[in-house]
């Protein structure tokens, strides 16, 4: 696997900052040096902070892109893929769940960022009702979803609705 470009481990190291200290605490220098980069190197990439927060709004979108295109084409459908995924992406910290827990730490006091969160969870609701033919049970399913991933950012495994997500796909409507 080709070793990640500096900028990627820039977004990398920022991600993760924000993800385990809060978005209050990040600076500059603490990004660079997370990074491995000198402060040179960081603002030769990312010229300001609001670039840097640019930069995780872009990718965390291209991951949600890709994640929804991944759902559309998945053989078992998009309410299964996208519960599923609630459980998966917090367990292995992929990408996606790490770049969602950055917008949504951020969106406490980005708007920028709470606008990025309103636009990826819409897309999944969209998704969700596009298969299901129903709103509000595609509404309850994201729901559900998002309760996991929740739940997932405070350490609570969710394990209960992991052994019945056919229920939970049953009750809702689908």
């Amino acid at each position: 696997m080709p070793r990640p470009s500096q900028r990627d481990r820039i977004l990398d190291a920022y991600t993760d900052l924000v993800v385990t200290s809060g978005p209050e605490t990040v600076t500059l220098d603490a990004v660079a040096a997370a990074a491995g980069v000198s402060k040179g190197g960081l603002l030769y990439h990312f010229g300001s902070r609001e670039a840097l927060l640019d930069g995780l709004l872009e990718r965390a979108r291209e991951l949600n892109d890709t994640d929804l295109a991944a759902a559309r084409t998945a053989p078992e459908g998009v309410v299964r893929y996208y519960l599923r995924t609630s459980f998966d992406q917090p367990a292995t910290s992929s990408p996606v769940y790490r770049a969602t827990v950055a917008l949504i730490k951020l969106a406490t006091t980005e708007p920028r960022a709470a606008e990025a969160t309103r636009r990826c969870l819409a897309g999944w609701r969209a998704a969700l009702t596009e298969e299901l033919g129903d709103p509000l049970a595609a509404d309850i399913l994201a729901t559900v979803g998002d309760g996991i991933y929740l739940r997932a950012i405070v350490g609570d495994s969710s394990e209960g609705i992991g052994d019945a997500l056919e229920e939970v796909i049953r009750r809702a409507g689908s």
